[in-house]
């Protein structure tokens, strides 16, 4: 896919989402003004409300379409990635020799070190993390709120990357080069993507929890560097090509923005109503 093609369907995804987000906030308005006669009160009372609409609905077209720009960049991205992939070129002529170099420099104490990182952004342990903290802060804040999160930020992060897998049905590097067992496809790391957004969704739902600003740089800072250094290991121990880690942060990135970009836009609505 070009880089043109990309851009045009970047520019009709960020129109249509603009024009979808006027029509869907201004129906109310159009309701509301019709069903009044305009006395000097009404009137009064109407500007009123359509200026408090105007601004809740500025609000929602400038994050809606800063968040189409953004998941259009990251999916952009893995696009990219993805077409090196299935033509075998560009960033891929890396891959295999990538793979063996690290192959020959292992050591023992090392490739223990990368068995219990990779570990840690396994879909077991990731889930088990996801669950215990959800149910903590869903107790804590006696809400459904961040159970829904966890479930639409993991859960169908875990379908989309299944699926892309079957499709383009990657092989993994030659099992020679493989320190651990690992089945199915090789594009795109699923430890990656799932790290990524699940050490993310952690990260979140901790800074719920706290307004200390100390603590969001240290849970952020700290699933970023978790997210690298599981990535890394996936090459380390030969079941993915560099390529496919890349793709997997591609894909955990552009997924991780639909999300933060809906739930922003939820919590916007909710408010309006709530002040309405």
């Amino acid at each position: 896919m070009t880089g043109s093609v990309l851009l045009g369907l970047g520019v009709v995804a960020v129109l249509v989402v603009a024009a979808y987000a006027v029509v869907c906030a201004m129906r109310p308005a159009a309701g509301y003004l019709a069903g009044r006669r305009w006395t000097q009160a009404s009137d009064r009372h109407g500007r009123a409300a359509l200026s408090w609409l105007t601004a809740r609905v500025a609000a929602e077209i400038v994050l809606l379409v800063i968040g189409a720009a953004l998941v259009f960049t990251l999916a952009s991205v893995f696009v990219e990635v993805l077409d090196a992939v299935v033509d075998d070129d560009d960033l891929t002529v890396i891959d295999r020799p990538a793979v063996a170099w690290l192959a020959g420099h292992r050591t023992p104490g090392l490739t223990h070190l990368q068995i219990a990182i990779t570990d840690l952004g396994s879909a077991v342990a990731l889930t088990v993390a996801a669950v215990i903290a959800v149910a903590a802060v869903a107790w804590r804040t006696r809400s459904w709120y961040p159970v829904v999160l966890g479930v639409l930020t993991l859960g169908v992060l875990q379908l989309i990357v299944y699926a892309i897998k079957e499709i383009i049905g990657r092989d993994r590097p030659n099992p020679p080069d493989q320190v651990v067992t690992a089945a199915g496809y090789s594009f795109p790391s699923g430890h990656s993507a799932s790290s990524l957004v699940g050490f993310a969704l952690l990260a979140w739902l901790v800074c719920m929890l706290t307004s200390n600003r100390t603590v969001w740089a240290t849970v952020w800072v700290a699933a970023a560097a978790g997210t690298v250094l599981v990535g890394l290991s996936r090459v380390y121990l030969g079941v993915h090509y560099p390529s496919d880690v890349l793709g997997g942060w591609a894909l955990g990135l552009t997924w991780l923005a639909v999300i933060a970009v809906a739930t922003r836009v939820w919590q916007m609505r909710a408010a309006s109503r709530e002040t309405a």
